[in-house]
């Protein structure tokens, strides 16, 4: 692919390294929690496969689609 990284929840403007460290501070481990507290993908949730590979993997930059054939949560 192209050069183009997923690396951000666009709608709340804060990136998936933000999202990663506040996170690891408030010691959360769901998806739901962060939605719950309006820190991401909680407008178009375009960003919420990306979201949950961050909180799996721990990485912050992806390749479109990277979500595609992983287990999400539902």
């Amino acid at each position: 692919m192209g050069g183009f990284k997923v690396d951000r929840c666009v709608c709340q403007k804060i990136s998936f390294d933000e999202i990663k460290d506040y996170a690891r501070v408030h010691q959360i481990t769901d998806i739901k929690q962060l939605q719950a507290k309006e820190i991401c993908s909680n407008k178009c949730h375009m960003c919420a496969p990306y979201v949950e590979l961050v909180l799996e993997t721990g990485e912050v930059s992806f390749e479109p689609g990277a979500y595609i054939g992983r287990k999400q949560s539902s």
